[in-house]
Order: C-alpha cells, then sequence, then structure tokens
C-alpha cells in the first residue's frame, strides 16, 4: 500500500500520457532555458542543455543552483525534486562508466536513483542577452554594452529543444541584443561607468551585489576607472580581449597567478571576486523568472493547472571555498 507521503511525493509524476498534457513537463523548462540561453551562445567545448531525465515527464517541484554536489542532491531528496538546473554541467567531460567509484559518477547516480532530471545552460547563459554577464553590466550601470569577443552571427531567434509540437511557446525577451546591435553578441561584456570610479570603488560595488566575501585585485585600488569589463566565472584568458577594447579595469570570478602577471603586465587592474561569487546571484534570478513560466508558456485551454509547481534556487549550496574568519590575512 502506498502511504500519503509516498502519493504526495509521486505527484503528477507517472501519469499517463494523455494526463500529463495537464502539468508543466519538463520540456516546458527546456524551452524556456532555450530561450532565456539558447544553446548556439555556448561554447564548442561545453555541455549544455538536458543532460540527464525525460523531457515529457512532469515537473513540479524545480530548483536552480550553481553545481551539482551532494549537499545540493541532499536537498532535491529531501523535496522530492522534478528538475535541478545547475549552471555547471554535470558530467562535464563524457563518462565512460556510472559508478560510485567517482565523485562525478557516484553524483549521477543519485540523480538517476531519485528520478531527477538535470539540465545545464552553463557558456550560454554567461554570454545569452539577460544572462549573467549583462546582469552585471545591470548591477553597475554600465552603458554602451558590448561583447569582450564579438560574434555577431550568433543572432536570431530562440532555438527549440525536443519535439517541435511541445504544448506551447515562450515569448521573446524585449530587452534583447537585437535592440542593441550585434554589437554585445558575443562571450563577456564591456562598458562605461556613468562615472570616473577609483578601482576600489568598483570592487566595494561588485562584491556587495554579488556577496563576495574576500575580493581580491591586480592593480592600484585608487586607479580612476571608466571602462571595464566583465567575464564570470574562470574569466582570466579575457585578460587580452578587455585590454584591446579599452577597459582599465576587468571583474571576473577567479585567474590563475600567470594570468594575475598578465594582467599586471599588460594596464588591466583585474578584480576577481571568487567562481561562486560572481555567478551564484544568477541561480536566484533565474528561478524568479522561471517562476513566471505560466505567463511566458500558453498552455493550451484544455491544460489548465499551470500554477502546480514551484522554482527555486538551491537553500543549501555553499561556496565550497570558505572564509576564514579569523585569518590575519583578510
Amino acid at each position: 500500500m502506498v502511504n500519503a507521503k509516498t502519493a504526495r511525493e509521486n505527484f503528477g509524476r507517472h501519469y499517463p500520457p494523455h494526463l500529463k498534457r495537464r502539468f508543466m513537463q519538463i520540456q516546458h523548462f527546456c524551452q524556456a532555458m532555450a530561450e532565456l540561453a539558447p544553446v548556439r551562445f555556448a561554447e564548442d567545448w561545453d555541455n549544455v542543455g538536458l543532460l540527464l531525465g525525460d523531457r515529457t515527464a512532469t515537473a513540479t517541484r524545480v530548483m536552480t543552483c550553481l553545481t551539482v554536489t551532494p549537499a545540493v542532491i541532499d536537498e532535491a531528496e529531501a523535496e522530492n525534486v522534478d528538475l535541478v538546473i545547475a549552471h555547471h554541467p554535470l558530467p562535464f567531460q563524457p563518462l565512460r562508466k556510472i559508478t560510485v567509484d567517482s565523485a562525478a559518477g557516484e553524483l549521477v547516480w543519485r540523480l538517476c536513483r531519485n528520478g531527477t532530471a538535470l539540465y545545464s545552460a552553463h557558456t550560454a547563459y554567461d554570454s545569452a542577452p539577460g544572462g549573467i554577464n549583462d546582469q552585471w553590466c545591470e548591477a553597475l550601470r554600465v552603458k554602451g554594452v558590448g561583447a569582450l569577443i564579438p560574434k555577431p552571427n550568433l543572432g536570431g531567434a530562440g532555438e527549440q529543444l525536443g519535439p517541435a509540437a511541445w504544448d506551447g511557446y515562450i515569448e521573446q525577451d524585449e530587452d534583447s541584443a537585437k535592440n542593441r546591435g550585434d554589437r554585445s553578441l558575443g562571450a563577456g561584456r564591456y562598458g562605461d561607468l556613468p562615472d570616473w570610479r577609483s578601482a576600489h570603488e568598483i570592487l566595494k560595488l561588485a562584491a556587495e551585489f554579488s556577496g563576495a566575501t574576500r575580493p581580491r585585485m591586480v592593480g592600484d585600488p585608487q586607479r580612476p576607472v571608466r571602462r571595464i569589463g566583465f567575464a564570470c566565472g574562470s574569466g582570466g584568458s579575457f585578460v587580452g580581449a578587455a585590454g584591446r577594447v579599452g577597459c582599465e579595469l576587468l571583474i571576473t570570478g577567479e585567474a590563475t597567478f600567470h594570468t594575475c602577471l598578465e594582467a599586471e603586465n599588460t594596464g588591466i587592474t583585474l578584480v576577481m571576486l571568487g567562481h561562486y561569487a560572481s555567478e551564484r546571484f544568477a541561480m536566484e534570478s533565474l528561478a524568479q523568472r522561471l517562476q513566471t513560466l505560466p505567463q511566458l508558456v500558453k498552455i493550451h485551454a484544455k491544460s489548465t493547472p499551470v500554477d502546480n509547481f514551484r522554482v527555486w534556487a538551491s537553500r543549501r549550496e555553499r561556496d565550497v571555498i570558505a572564509v576564514d574568519r579569523n585569518s590575519p590575512n583578510p
């Protein structure tokens, strides 16, 4: 006999096909992500899209996160999550076998065992109009936005993933790169601040916005800055591109020691907030955007229950690089 708790946990998950249409499905969220972060914006080496699961399955509980970790999966299991939308892909590299003998294999196995699907947008969401780097531009009120590495051939409408006859459509985001011209299509972003600021002031603003607990800087903190670049995550490779478009400062998550030397030698002030801090905030805003899916997806009249789902950003996810608040070197 199935107890009440199990019945609640399996709500909508095992309905026959003719009833599944009455619920939000994983493919609806895949389509939404394909519009918010079209896969054509992803780097060639990346692994994006629906990585695990059945796109026709119902999705009543959806959780966003930066990275799939044991703590994130613990939460997914406790909350009976149907779909995890993680920024970083899992697996990133192909797996020859899926066993619990490796860290990645164990995470994938736990998701499979719990029936939890996994979607990743990664570099597609980094570079998409309205994606993470664009959100940085908005946060610091940057004007005249352009791509650090332009890819003007990326223009066009968001593509559909999965069956063409999915039950709805996504309205186009009006605040798209198309309205700003092809100059902002590509990887990374740069633009001009409304007025000159010191590098230290910019670091403080960026840290406050992202919640960075120990930001680092290469360069003179008092240097006046007007043009800044953004490359969320591991963006050290954008130092050269930032210099070519005239940036005085580049904000990123992390960079190697030798990249820091390159920045110093080429006169680019480098602000490193930490990989987690430079991207995690966007998982919160993504959950808020997906929560409005009933307004974005036009469900057929007979598919009435469009409010039977919830989306949230993981509450258990933490930055794996902890801060020692007792350290004499803050």
